[in-house]
């Protein structure tokens, strides 16, 4: 399970990355950080360097080669194994650079704790195979590590949904697209939501209240993860929809993938 989790997240951040976009900008187009570097290494100035055709080239080249980077470590995922050191090397790296992405989004969200949070699973899914794979499986600390990636997702998600945050638009849209809800009603069911994930944070580290827990966890993140797909389809081009949106739920299956390993783990607890 944690193979084909971590498969799906560097795949679909690959063919993120390849046919779509990432927040590079956020970093390269950064004047407070960028403009004495730009202008101190190059005869550019400023405007002409966030201006330029050929910059920007560039830029989607960067983020076409880091895709295929990630397309390398979803391969890798299905690869490892104890006697294949290099695999687990690719993994950690790629987990890394996962990171490093999460960092850009935080900055790109006004450097807000909660964007950074809710893509914790993600993160922290290659570092999980790695552990599995070259060390022992189902630990008590492996199961409490586990515990940590799933509350901070849930609690990043949940301050967005309850509204500390401004509450994200697309939220909005999907609730409205999946469920047929009204606007208002919509933002009230997120409300709910974001308390759920709350308490389902806090309960995971309950030992009695951690399955039901971890049941919330499974169905709420994996219908997350397919809403991208549910609220933006359109029957008249599946292919196209498919196309724009199959990755945005693919790499978001950890959020319902890891829940429902760590409650399987549970039912064998050792």
């Amino acid at each position: 399970m944690l193979q084909f989790l971590t498969f799906a997240v560097f795949a679909g951040r690959a063919w993120q990355h390849i046919f779509w976009d990432i927040p590079i900008r956020a970093l390269m187009w950064d004047e407070g950080l960028m403009k004495g570097i730009i202008e101190g290494l190059s005869d550019m100035s400023w405007q002409q360097y966030v201006t330029s055709m050929e910059v920007d080239a560039w830029l989607q080249a960067v983020a076409a080669g880091l895709g295929w980077f990630c397309a390398i470590c979803a391969v890798a995922a299905w690869l490892i194994q104890p006697g294949r050191k290099w695999a687990a090397w690719l993994l950690r790296i790629g987990g890394f650079y996962l990171i490093l992405l999460f960092i850009l989004y935080w900055k790109e969200k006004f450097q807000s704790a909660g964007m950074f949070m809710e893509h914790t699973l993600q993160w922290a899914t290659p570092f999980m195979l790695v552990y599995a794979a070259f060390y022992q499986q189902n630990t008590a600390k492996f199961r409490f590590w586990i515990k940590i990636a799933i509350a901070l997702t849930f609690v990043g998600h949940g301050l967005y949904a309850f509204g500390y945050y401004p509450v994200p638009g697309n939220f909005v849209d999907m609730m409205i697209m999946t469920f047929g809800l009204s606007d208002e009603a919509a933002l009230s069911w997120l409300k709910v939501a974001g308390v759920l994930d709350f308490v389902a944070a806090a309960a995971l580290f309950i030992p009695r209240m951690a399955r039901p827990a971890l049941v919330y966890c499974i169905i709420w993140g994996f219908l997350t993860a397919f809403a991208r797909i549910i609220a933006n389809f359109d029957i008249n081009m599946p292919l196209d929809t498919l196309g724009q949106w199959w990755h945005e739920a693919f790499f978001r299956l950890p959020h319902g993938g890891i829940p429902l390993l760590l409650f399987w783990m549970l039912r064998r607890e050792v």
